[in-house]
């Protein structure tokens, strides 16, 4: 029904489209996902015939749409903007009869037909009620289905939808896509434009994934919507729960690590062939002398906590995920060693600390806040030197915050601090080569992870003599170890940082 084939398109200075292809059949309804700035209304006005500069080709029953004048296509393809606000008030049945206007020559008003085909439309989308009512005194989802009616009128069987549920809200949004999967079901070929991959798991048919200018993914949602790509889409990470009535999709707060099975296999691998966090809990237990009980504030997996255990009266391990901290109660033989789940931030002991642990663990902020609360004695924080991320293959850098943006606050609030650099090594073994491509995809950062190849990954692979893990991944961490007393931290830090 609707080719679109190696579209390019940009504006002066910036590429945004970049070579894509879409194929949309009859009574399709295709989900078109994507963040801000990815391409999708640039996509929408070249199909609209509104930017003709652009390469490649779209095609419409097998013709170039660029041979076709302004209401031929208008015959052919309707567009439903996310909203409208005319500049004269105008009943319901005249802004439907609007859609019509690109049958009438130039100085005709429309007649009997025009007006059946309008009520027609109305009766489709089940508004009919409505024909007589002040389009601009409607709600929300009833102006949307308006302008659905009035792509009706127009009698084109492609409608491009533009992010038709942004403003609505939550019942107006469900009833609007049961209005448009019911007109797919009726044979309409449709791409709508979407934020909210929720809707698509829900309604499409199809998925098509927008980044940066090109297709990541085509296909069912159930089968191309994962949450690597959603992390990609939106760089936030989404957490899919499968449950009786379709998958359920809910974002992890920045500060909390989900832990993929797939995660926990790799992690338990390098840090069980390493003394990683062995040299770490020594280097605590170096900056906290004493023995006493000391706070692992998020610990993820707990290796670090296990290794604590060796040189502090009692451990508390904190975390929020309940995926990580099952990996620590299963290793867990330590008597001394407390599994606290739950918002560290939140839930402060009934007894001070004696030390605490920030290992690659919170913000400047955060931790400042958390220490002056919860520790009376000594803070020990270990953040990365370096910001480039390892497993990418462009040049991305590690999000996290650096040792320089603590040492700098620390500096500023006239807090001392002893700092000492240490150079680890958490070589990640793997199984075979095709086990490193998988590794590298999991944890790449990069605009399409499928880029990674083979031959990528084998120069950054090293052999192994061990028959279970024949490769590994040299991983060299440079890291810097800062600890100073959480009673110097002013109190009123503690106010400005929770204001």
């Amino acid at each position: 029904m609707l080719d679109i084939r190696d579209l390019r398109f940009s504006y002066p200075h910036r590429p945004v489209l970049q070579g894509v292809s879409l194929h949309l059949g009859v009574g399709e309804l295709v989900f078109l996902l994507g963040a801000n700035g990815a391409g999708k209304s640039t996509l929408f006005r070249c199909v609209l015939g509104l930017l003709p500069g652009y390469q490649g080709e779209i095609s419409l029953k097998g013709g170039d749409v660029r041979r076709l004048s302004a209401r031929a296509l208008a015959r052919e393809i309707a567009y439903i903007p996310q909203n409208h606000h005319p500049a004269f008030s105008y009943p319901v049945l005249d802004m439907v009869l609007m859609g019509a206007h690109h049958r009438l020559s130039p100085f005709a008003n429309p007649g009997p037909r025009e007006e059946a085909a309008a009520l027609e439309a109305l009766e489709q989308v089940g508004i009919q009620d409505l024909a007589q009512r002040d389009f601009q005194r409607l709600s929300g989802g009833e102006q949307q289905l308006v302008l659905i009616a009035r792509a009706l009128a127009q009698q084109a069987r492609v409608l491009l939808m533009d992010e038709p549920t942004s403003n609505l809200d939550f019942g107006n949004r469900i009833r609007v896509l049961d209005k448009t999967a019911e007109l797919a079901r009726q044979g309409y070929t449709i791409l709508l434009s979407c934020h909210d991959p929720q809707l698509a798991l829900l309604y499409a048919d199809r998925v098509a994934a927008l980044h940066q200018g090109r297709v990541l993914a085509d296909g069912r949602p159930g089968e191309v919507l994962t949450e690597a790509l959603l992390h990609t889409l939106y760089q936030v990470p989404v957490r899919m729960t499968p449950t009786e009535h379709g998958t359920l999709l809910s974002p992890v707060r920045r500060h909390v690590y989900h832990w993929t099975p797939e995660m926990v296999a790799y992690m338990e691998a390098a840090a069980e062939r390493s003394d990683f966090y062995e040299q770490i809990a020594q280097a605590a237990a170096q900056a906290a002398p004493g023995g006493g009980v000391i706070c692992d504030a998020g610990c993820g997996l707990g290796f670090s906590s296990l290794a604590l255990a060796r040189y502090f009266a009692k451990v508390v391990a904190a975390d929020r995920s309940a995926e990580a901290l099952a990996v620590l109660r299963r290793k867990n033989t330590c008597p001394n060693l407390e599994i606290q789940e739950g918002d560290l931030f939140s839930s402060p002991p009934e007894t001070p600390y004696d030390a605490m642990l920030f290992c690659f663990f919170g913000s400047a902020e955060e931790i400042l806040r958390c220490a002056r609360q919860q520790c009376r004695g000594r803070v020990v924080v270990v953040k990365p030197t370096q910001s480039r991320h390892r497993f990418s293959r462009g040049q991305v850098p590690d999000h996290r915050q650096l040792s320089a943006v603590l040492e700098d606050r620390l500096t500023a609030l006239g807090v001392p601090f002893d700092r000492r650099a240490l150079t680890l090594r958490l070589d990640q073994p793997l199984h075979s080569l095709e086990d490193g491509l998988r590794f590298f995809r999991l944890y790449s950062r990069d605009a399409d992870p499928r880029d990674i190849t083979e031959d990528f990954v084998r120069a950054q692979l090293e052999p192994w003599d061990d028959p279970e893990y024949p490769y590994r991944l040299p991983v060299e961490r440079h890291v810097t170890v800062l600890s100073f007393d959480a009673g110097d931290i002013p109190q009123k830090t503690e106010r400005s940082l929770e204001s």
